[in-house]
């Protein structure tokens, strides 16, 4: 693998998703391992006009995914046509070695972007371009659109409550929503809380900034939010609400942690913290 020619697309139960744009080629990929599994696009991704994003998960059903380098996987790829509007979502088994039916919606403009993925039970959650999010449901492979409590950019994410969740910033308040059903079973967001970074991170750090705070990732087991505060990137634990810059600098904009038992080696770098949330970035 030539690191230069692959980007991230996802990070999850101790595997990372990547791809190369120039060989429309998918790598599933096991830092502790070393294990390299190559996949080609679905034959309907091939199309020059298409956008896209991915997720990997484990497929074999347990709740502790700390050590599932030896178990099943699969892949979820889902990508629109900037043509016809149509935005289509396929899965990989790495049990049967080839991709399940596919699913399509045809709503305007949902348009998948490439940013981090979540992962709520069974449904996978992927923002789209304009301003909502993108859903698939795995048991029923059904997708659909979910509308964003909010105007502007931020992150997809699992809330305190266990429901799906929504993150964005508005300069140094962290706003975060939680998406839960009423009595009646109908189901809405909720704006939860509103956090003041500017109150947790030193003057200096404030001063030298120039307002260019952004939102850079989600981990999902250490409930954990990645952010930008230029020039560098810290860690923001929502539970203990401590904040803390990562050791090494880190080129591009989001961020994908890896959550697993292993040894770091080249392409990784560590956050400490009681959540022990590992990142890993491959530029």
């Amino acid at each position: 693998m030539r690191h230069g020619e692959w980007r991230t697309l996802d990070c999850r139960h101790g595997r990372a998703l990547l791809h190369n744009n120039r060989t429309r080629t998918l790598l599933v990929w096991d830092p502790m391992t070393g294990d390299e599994r190559y996949l080609p696009f679905p034959t309907q991704a091939h199309l020059e006009i298409v956008q896209y994003d991915g997720a990997v998960l484990c497929a074999a059903g347990h709740s502790d995914h700390g050590d599932c380098h030896w178990c099943p996987f699969l892949v979820a790829f889902v990508f629109s046509n900037h043509r016809d509007l149509i935005t289509s979502a396929c899965v990989y088994s790495s049990e049967t070695g080839v991709w399940g039916e596919i699913t399509s919606i045809h709503i305007r403009d949902s348009i998948v972007d490439a940013s981090p993925t979540a992962l709520l039970g069974s449904t996978l959650y992927w923002l789209s371009e304009n301003d909502s999010i993108i859903e698939l449901d795995l048991d029923k492979n059904s997708l659909d659109l979910i509308e964003l409590p909010d105007d502007g950019f931020g992150i997809i994410m699992l809330a305190e409550d266990g429901c799906l969740g929504f993150a964005r910033l508005d300069r140094f308040s962290l706003h975060l929503w939680s998406r839960v059903a009423s009595i009646d079973g109908v189901v809405s967001w909720t704006h939860r809380r509103v956090i003041d970074l500017e109150k947790l991170l030193a003057p200096q750090v404030v001063a030298a900034c120039m307002d260019r705070v952004g939102l850079a990732g989600y981990a999902e087991d250490a409930n954990v939010i990645f952010i930008h505060v230029h020039p560098h990137t810290y860690m923001f634990h929502l539970k203990s609400m401590q904040i803390e810059r990562l050791q090494r600098g880190i080129s591009g904009w989001f961020l994908f942690p890896y959550r697993s038992f292993y040894t770091p080696g080249p392409g990784i770098t560590t956050g400490g913290g009681d959540d022990q949330a590992e990142l890993l970035y491959i530029s």
